[in-house]
Formats: structure tokens, sequence, C-alpha cells
């Protein structure tokens, strides 16, 4: 998975929160870095209000690339989620952000309609508190 963020100290919490649940994360401050460190990446969580690019234009930038991963926008700017969800994200977090809230969210974009590959980016395992899918019968 690939955290964008421009603020250093919140992209590394959100970097360890989810490497204390078992994933493997990318970080960078660059969302035009970021472009160039999609491939083999399912979900991405990306800041809305960044400098250099908003979340929204990162997503629209990235599909225009033919990047398919689940994107998670996280922002504190009202009206953000149906922006967020306009681009293509598949989830949205409103900041102040509960570290529960963004494992349960991340899980949920790992498994959104199907059974996860097995690259890079995935948990090793279920994330700890939070139940899996069911799968369908």
């Amino acid at each position: 998975m690939l955290v964008v963020d421009d603020d250093p100290d919140i992209l590394r919490l959100l970097g360890m929160c989810l490497e204390a649940e078992g994933c493997e994360v990318r970080e960078t401050m660059s969302p035009a870095a970021a472009l160039e460190r999609l491939d083999r990446v399912d979900v991405v969580v990306v800041d809305q209000r960044m400098p250099e690019m908003s979340g929204t234009d990162f997503i629209e930038a990235a599909r225009s690339h033919g990047y398919d991963c689940r994107f998670l926008v996280i922002s504190g700017k009202r009206g953000a989620r149906a922006e967020a969800a306009q681009a293509g994200a598949e989830g949205f977090l409103a900041k102040p952000i509960g570290m529960r809230d963004l494992i349960g969210e991340v899980e949920r974009l790992f498994y959104l309609g199907f059974a996860p590959p097995s690259h890079v980016g995935v948990p090793k395992a279920p994330i700890s508190g939070v139940p899996s899918p069911k799968s369908s019968s």
C-alpha cells in the first residue's frame, strides 16, 4: 500500500500504524513521485490538501495512467467527501482520524469485492480486531 501526505509527521504516523497491523507500506510526501510508485499497489491513502496536487487530482491522474488501485482520501475540509467520491475514491475519512477507523477502512478496501492478490501491500493476516469479510455462498 502507499500513503501520500505532505505532512511528514502524519505520513510517518499513518505508516507506522498500518505497518504495526501487518501491511507493507510505502510512504511519500510528493503526489507526483507517488504516481511513479503505483505499480503493484492495491490501496492508496492520500491526503486531500497538499500544495503540489490535491488528493482528488492525484486520483484522477492515477486513473488516467491506467492504475486501478483503491483510494482512501483523508481530509478535514468541508465538502471533501463529495469531492473524493466524484473523483472515484472508494473510501473517505474525516480528520481527525481514529486509528481503528483507518485500519478498518483500509481492510475494507483491500477486500473490496475480490480475493486480495498475493503481492506487495496485502496484509499478511487479517488486521487484528477487525472481522474478515465473509465469503459468499
